[in-house]
C-alpha cells in the first residue's frame, strides 16, 4: 500500500514538472513581441533590401544588443515600464552612429493564468538622428508579435 502511495507521488510529481515545463515554453513565445527594423537603400530610384556591413546596435544604458554583425534586420525589446526607449546604431565601423527613440504606448494584455500579462505596445513617433539614415517609415504601428516589419531604414548610398 506504501509503495502504490509513492508511485502515484512520483506519477504526478513528474506530470507537474513535464506541464510547467511546456507552459514556459508557451509563455516566453507568448510574451515575445520584439520590435523589428528592415534596411533598406534606395540606389539610382531602385529601393533594394540591404545588408550593412558591420552592425552595432544596443538600448542606450544596456548592454549590446548586435556586435558588428552583417545584418538586414535588427529585433529589439521595448521598454515595459517606459513610454520610449532609445537604442543606440552604427551601421558600418567607418560611418557616424545614429540614435533612434521610439516613442509608444503600452497596454497590458492577459496571456493565461500561468503565464500572467503580456505587454503590446502602440508607435506613436521615430526619431532619427539622420547621420547616416535617409528616411524612417513606420510600417505597423501595433508591435503585437516579432512577424511583423514595424519600421524601415533607408540609408544614404555610400
Amino acid at each position: 500500500m506504501k509503495s502504490i502511495y509513492q508511485i502515484l507521488l512520483t506519477v504526478f510529481i513528474f506530470a507537474g514538472i513535464v506541464a510547467c515545463e511546456n507552459e514556459t515554453k508557451v509563455c516566453d513565445q507568448t510574451l515575445r513581441n520584439d520590435f523589428h527594423i528592415h534596411f533598406q537603400r534606395d540606389s539610382a530610384g531602385v529601393i533594394r533590401d540591404t545588408i550593412m556591413p558591420k552592425v552595432t546596435a544596443f538600448a542606450l544604458g544596456r548592454d549590446s544588443i548586435y556586435k558588428s554583425q552583417a545584418l538586414g534586420d535588427l529585433f529589439f525589446q521595448l521598454s515595459p515600464v517606459a513610454d520610449s526607449s532609445l537604442f543606440y546604431l552604427k551601421v558600418d565601423s567607418t560611418l557616424t552612429p545614429d540614435t533612434i527613440k521610439i516613442r509608444y504606448t503600452r497596454q497590458q494584455h492577459f496571456i493565461s493564468p500561468g503565464c500572467g500579462f503580456g505587454t503590446y505596445f502602440n508607435i506613436d513617433t521615430v526619431i532619427a538622428t539622420m547621420h547616416t539614415i535617409d528616411q524612417v517609415i513606420i510600417n505597423n504601428k501595433s508591435v503585437t508579435s516579432s512577424n511583423d516589419t514595424h519600421l524601415t531604414l533607408f540609408f544614404f548610398n555610400q
